[in-house]
């Protein structure tokens, strides 16, 4: 192809046909900057179906992880919600000066102080978009609000997990167990290293300032957690869909 056009060129100038060798010059460049456009659009193009490819794996990833999440949670809200009514019975019946309910049955509701709930998030995909800067690829600035606010409210679950660990262990629920030889007490336990006490040893226990502080501050703690797993569940649900609509 090369070696036809120079041969044109060249019986142009041998004829002295210098304006219809220019004319035909300026075609020539004119095809070639024709063909370098088409070329870098292809590239573009191809560049661009990449990137499309790319963002599209990377919602389904993210899909899969927030449903994961709210898999998670679902369980997890059930067991503060039971938790929750658990020691708001409790506090509700154990200082009335006269019990409506057997001592049994508040070490039943008692339960509820000694149980934490937990939750680990599924967030591989977001965090390795995260660090490989592939997040940039959704351009959706109401998401990632969704994905900011979801890790604030992570970010206050987890400070609480840290609290009631260090009063499980080194705070006042550990005081507490201290004075009553063990948590178990409390909830009736049946193991057989724990010495149970007659209901109204049990009720003196359980009207002790520490341990009185210790239930109120167990039941804000359940309060706080149960509202920052909601909330982790709202922003999850807000993502899948805004994700959902994304994907092709």
């Amino acid at each position: 192809m090369i070696k036809f056009f120079r041969k044109i060129r060249q019986r142009l100038l041998s004829e002295n046909k210098f304006s219809k060798y220019l004319l035909y010059a300026i075609g020539e460049i004119v095809l070639v900057v024709i063909g370098i456009l088409i070329a870098l659009e292809i590239n573009n193009w191809n560049e661009s179906r990449k990137l499309e490819s790319k963002k599209q794996e990377l919602i389904i990833n993210l899909i899969n992880d927030f449903e994961g999440n709210i898999e998670l949670l679902q369980p997890a809200i059930k067991q503060s919600d039971t938790l929750s009514f658990k020691m708001d019975a409790f506090l509700t019946n154990a200082y009335l000066s006269n019990l409506a309910i057997s001592v049994d049955s508040l070490k039943v509701l008692a339960d509820g102080f000694f149980r934490p709930v937990y939750f680990y998030p599924s967030i591989v995909s977001y965090d390795e978009a995260k660090a490989n800067g592939n997040l940039t690829l959704l351009k959706n600035k109401e998401l990632f609000k969704d994905f900011n606010a979801f890790h604030e409210e992570l970010s206050n679950f987890q400070n609480l997990q840290n609290d009631s660990r260090e009063s499980y262990f080194n705070g006042p629920m550990w005081e507490l167990k201290k004075v009553a030889g063990s948590g178990g007490v409390f909830i009736g336990s049946k193991k057989s290293y724990i010495k149970n006490s007659d209901d109204k040893s049990y009720m003196k226990l359980v009207h002790l300032p520490l341990a009185t502080a210790v239930f109120e501050n167990e039941f804000t703690l359940n309060y706080n957690v149960n509202f920052h797993l909601k909330n982790m569940k709202y922003f999850s649900d807000k993502i899948v869909k805004t994700l959902t609509e994304m994907k092709k």
